[in-house]
């Protein structure tokens, strides 16, 4: 049976062996990190969300790792995304973290700056760290120290396509490398061919991750240095121009079908509204695909044009976190090193926690690739031959701007309560409290 102890820990133990029970005993607690104690006895609660059979295929993984040499017991708490930040933050606000968390990348900052991530410089050999991509790298680190950890990575933003509703109309998907005006016209076409009864997309007009594609190819960012924004006024003004537009002439779906679209059972495509939709990575197809009989497949987000930057990107599929709270600090670590570089965890998990980075670890997980996984697998291999862009940080205040601030003054003005120039203003003001 495979150890997925600590290396420094059993370095530790054996040097201990020589000293006797009792030095064994004050060493492990030393490295775990923690005041209490802690060790291989102590549960680990690991919270985490996730659609579809994600969660399912995450708890399977686990399993494994409980059966492994030394492993600690794991307590999973999980549910899907919506609601899943204000437990969080309900939790480390209350001074009862769990030992293990799930973040995403507005979030990230936010809690290294209240103190709520443990430094896992200490274990950067045993998550494998050191030997990320530069360009996924880039947002496991602040202020020099490292403090997260990632299972996978994945393109994004995804474009699902239901290629079951395009063969009924008589199209076809387009290629991987499609421009804006060839996006805008395709989806009029579906809205056309259906006799106005399909919609061409889901709108992402209040999509966080949508919007920095489109930045990416007019060659601005999120954010800029420090907590200021990247894009100006009329870039963001385009981006909701774009997509009351196509609101507008039946392209995407109306304001009321996106207001009610919470989670992938509730997506437009998934209730066959659209033949087109985004998610934030790939990984969500072969989620969304459990939710439908119509056959899914996996596109790229378009380009702003020749010379632009690709609209698809890599990035993290979810990092994960350790609270300085826990008092198992080396058990999480034990259990993220099971669940980033053991074969039977990846075998486990499929895809749903996204392709693994480690190549001899995605190399194994390829040989045997079908159906959905080897579109995604064939798609991260795509984007990643052009050249990723390296990921940005977000700043402090990034969450509630782009989960809240954006959803909205997209929706306000698919709603008709205001104009784009209105929305555009109200975002920036948002912008100003937000990031400080």
């Amino acid at each position: 049976m495979t150890s997925y102890n600590l290396s420094r820990r059993n370095l530790l133990r054996l040097g201990a062996a020589a000293a006797g029970a009792a030095a064994v005993t004050s060493c492990s607690r030393g490295l775990g990190g923690s005041s209490s104690g802690g060790g291989s006895d102590s549960t680990l609660e690991f919270m985490f969300w996730g659609e579809g059979d994600q969660n399912k295929k995450l708890i399977a993984a686990l399993d494994l790792y409980q059966k492994s040499e030394g492993a600690s017991k794991v307590n999973p708490q999980y549910s899907g995304f919506s609601g899943y930040y204000d437990k969080l933050a309900t939790r480390v606000a209350g001074g009862n973290p769990p030992d293990v968390f799930q973040i995403h990348l507005p979030y990230l900052m936010e809690y290294v700056k209240r103190g709520a991530v443990h430094p896992l410089d200490e274990y950067k050999g045993d998550l494998g760290l050191e030997s990320m991509p530069e360009y996924v790298a880039t947002t496991i680190k602040a202020d020099g120290k490292y403090y997260f950890a990632l299972l996978g990575a994945a393109t994004q933003p995804a474009i699902i396509v239901n290629t079951t509703k395009l063969k009924g109309l008589g199209l076809a998907a387009p290629g991987a490398d499609w421009t804006l005006d060839q996006y805008k016209a395709t989806m009029a076409e579906v809205w056309g061919k259906s006799g106005h009864k399909l919609a061409g997309t889901a709108d992402l007009g209040g999509n966080p991750i949508a919007l920095e594609s489109f930045l990416r190819g007019r060659g601005k960012a999120l954010f800029g240095d420090g907590s200021s924004l990247g894009f100006a006024e009329d870039d963001l003004a385009a981006w909701l121009q774009l997509w009351q537009d196509l609101r507008g002439n039946g392209s995407a779906v109306q304001m009321a079908v996106t207001a009610a679209a919470s989670g992938f059972q509730n997506d437009p495509v998934t209730v066959g509204k659209a033949a087109y939709t985004g998610t934030a990575t790939s990984r969500g197809l072969p989620s969304m695909q459990s939710l439908t009989k119509d056959t899914l497949s996996l596109g790229t987000f378009p380009s702003g044009g020749p010379g632009a930057q690709p609209g698809t990107n890599i990035i993290p599929a979810g990092w994960f976190a350790i609270s300085p709270k826990s008092k198992n600090i080396e058990g999480a670590v034990s259990m993220l090193k099971f669940l980033t570089s053991s074969p039977d965890a990846a075998a486990a998990m499929g895809l749903a926690r996204g392709v693994p980075i480690p190549e001899d670890i995605r190399g194994s997980v390829a040989t045997s690739a079908t159906g959905l996984n080897k579109l995604v697998l064939d798609n991260y291999a795509l984007v990643a031959s052009k050249g990723p862009a390296a990921l940005q940080m977000y700043p402090p205040g990034a969450s509630k701007l782009l989960q809240t601030s954006l959803p909205n003054v997209n929706q306000v003005v698919g709603f008709g309560k205001s104009t784009v120039a209105q929305a555009v203003t109200k975002f920036f003001t948002d912008a100003q409290a937000a990031l400080k």
